[in-house]
């Protein structure tokens, strides 16, 4: 706790989120004082001891949804200066809603319990009410499970780029308690049940690496000289600035089709965000050099052949 009140600017965030609750209490302590002074009927001392006594629990349960709201700020502040996004980041909102519900319950509980409400009773009346709400809510209570499941999991965290079953690729902008937002490379926003993340495979495209693995094929004229095609793919490679230069390429001869032989160029882009650029870069510099060293590309070997992509693209993971 030390600590914490040692932290540059914490005492003001504080004194600013507790000046209107501790207004609020001193103000009820005052009435209190007050009314108990004042000769007044029975019934009307205890009305009033009532009223202030529920005030009072309103302003408690205010500081303390204040003070759990301003330490949840102070540690994803402190864990956000780390290199990789710590779990708190990632589990403020969802930790924030289950401290309002929980303070919201101590302080109706506390409420009930003065008033002289039998809690239990009315717990085991709302057991068998929730049976049928939650027989009316299989598919919200599901994803709710399922949420937990990821923030507990994590096999993506939000900034993560991520390529759905059914294709869709984008980057995880937040992850709810009934779905995930994700970002499409459309600049899209796509919201998805939480269930269906849980249940049906995915690809991570942010983990191990950003630079995605990513594979071209070309095709080239029967005759040309595999030592030379082989040489100038490499090269063209290398020219491409989106390129991560660290991982050195691979050509290697893919197939034989009916016109032409087809060479498989593998390399990684510097990001994920730049494969598209990257696979446009090498695809013009190979063009061009097979072009001034005199490699045919037969018409037919810009087809996209039955199965795969002719002079085409492909990305996955080594």
């Amino acid at each position: 706790m030390t600590s914490l009140l040692s932290e540059p600017g914490f005492k003001g965030r504080l004194a600013v989120a507790l000046r209107g609750p501790l207004t609020a209490a001193l103000f009820l302590v005052g009435a209190w004082v007050a009314v108990h002074r004042l000769t007044l009927h029975v019934r009307w001392l205890n009305a009033l001891d009532a009223a202030i006594f529920s005030a009072g629990v309103l302003v408690a349960a205010v500081s303390v949804a204040r003070l759990f709201g301003l330490l949840l700020e102070w540690s994803a502040s402190r864990a956000g200066g780390s290199g990789e996004r710590h779990p708190i980041v990632e589990f403020r909102p969802l930790l924030g809603k289950l401290g309002t519900v929980f303070n919201a319950l101590v302080a109706t509980i506390t409420l009930l319990q003065h008033f002289g409400i039998d809690v239990a009773s009315l717990v085991v009346s709302l057991g068998v009410g929730s049976l049928a709400v939650g027989l009316a809510a299989q598919d919200t209570l599901a994803n709710m499970f399922a949420g937990f499941t990821l923030l507990l999991d994590r096999p993506f965290r939000i900034g993560d780029r991520i390529q759905l079953a059914s294709g869709e690729v984008g980057d995880v902008e937040a992850i709810g308690m009934r779905a995930t937002r994700i970002r499409t490379t459309d600049d899209l926003t796509l919201v998805v049940p939480n269930s269906l993340l849980v249940k049906e495979r995915l690809l991570n495209l942010s983990h191990p690496t950003r630079r995605l693995v990513t594979k071209v094929e070309v095709g080239v004229a029967y005759g040309a000289e595999g030592a030379l095609v082989r040489r100038l793919l490499e090269e063209a490679v290398r020219a491409a600035e989106s390129v991560d230069r660290d991982t050195p390429p691979r050509v290697l001869l893919s197939r034989f089709g009916d016109l032409a032989l087809y060479y498989t160029i593998v390399f990684r882009a510097r990001d994920y965000t730049e494969q598209a650029q990257a696979r446009s870069e090498v695809l013009e510099e190979a063009h061009r050099r097979l072009g001034e060293a005199g490699v045919e590309i037969p018409t037919a070997a810009v087809m996209p052949p039955a199965k795969g992509v002719g002079v085409g693209a492909g990305a996955g993971r080594e």
